[in-house]
This record gives C-alpha cells, structure tokens and sequence, in this order.
C-alpha cells in the first residue's frame, strides 16, 4: 500500500517537473526580445543616442508571461563631477534635465512598441498571458527630477496586443 502511494505521486509529479524543464518560452526567444529592446531604445535619437546601462534582462514566468527590464540615462552627459569638471553649472543641469522631458514620450511610445513586438515575436507565449517592459531611468544626484519617473512598467495580455496594437488596453505605471 505503501509503495502505490510513493508511486501514484510519482505519477503525479512527473508532469509538473517535465513542464518546467521545457518552458514555453525558452531562452533564444528572451535573448531576441532583450536584444531588440536595447536596439530600439539605442535607435531613437541616432545623433545623440541614450545610453542602455548594461543590458535589457528577460524571464518568461510560466503563468504570468515575458517580463523584460532595462536601465537607461536619457541625456548621457560629460558634465559629471570630475578631476577636470569639479562642478556642474545651472545650465547643464537645465539643458540635461529639458532632454530628459522632452524625450518621454518617444521613449514610452518605444516601449509600446516593444511590448506589441514582444506579443508578436513570442509566438508559443499564451494568449492570456503578459508582455511586460519595465524600464528604470538613470539621474546623476545633482539632476533636477521635478516630473520625471524614476521608472515606468507597461504591460498587457498577449492577446490584446495582437488583435488591435494601436488600441490594447496597456496598463502603465510610473514611479
């Protein structure tokens, strides 16, 4: 009696364990969708790019769907303290922190984009699960952030990201 219940667990558990070794999403598709993400925010201001700290790092959830998560400096600058700039003037910091509002929006459009991709690209996610951007933005401690996040995360079921790109019920958060 005692070896048929070890057994029927077994059983049981011989599904959950085989699920988890092949993931829906596997680790190619993530590296594709964290590449694009760098790309995409690299391509927007081409003269004068935002520098993508590090690199975009993915994870699908198994139940819960792709999250990818990037740190980014909108208005890279020289003017940091340094040996050869030991302070930073009010009008660097007015000029850095002006860029900095002014590429919001382009910025938040990519990571609509990014997310619509994700959903299109991610093929064997589930329909009813979600994309997920999330993206941290890098100040220096002497910047002005009056109106600017310190992060923003958008994200949506796959579905809907695929039946009307332009019209998906996006949720976005800033903090």
């Amino acid at each position: 009696m005692r070896i048929a219940a070890v057994a029927l667990l077994a059983l049981c558990a011989l599904p959950l364990g085989s699920r988890a070794d092949n993931p829906r999403v596997n680790r190619e598709m993530i590296e594709a969708m964290e590449h694009s993400l760098d790309h995409k925010i690299q391509a927007l201001w081409p003269l004068d790019p935002a520098d993508v700290l590090g690199v975009s790092q993915g994870a699908y959830i198994q139940g819960y769907g792709a999250v990818f998560l990037t740190e980014v400096n909108l208005a890279p600058t020289s003017a940091g303290v340094s040996p050869f700039n030991p302070t930073v003037t009010p009008e660097q910091v007015r000029r850095i922190y002006e860029k900095k509002l002014q590429r919001m929006a382009a910025i938040r459009a990519a990571m609509r984009a990014a997310l619509v991709d994700s959903a299109r690209s991610l093929d064997s996610l589930p329909s009813d699960e979600q994309v997920t951007v999330g993206l941290s933005l890098f100040y220096w401690k002497w910047e002005k952030r009056e109106g600017l996040p310190a992060q923003i995360v958008m994200h949506a079921q796959r579905k809907a990201l695929l039946q009307s790109p332009g019209e998906a019920s996006i949720a976005s958060e800033e903090f």
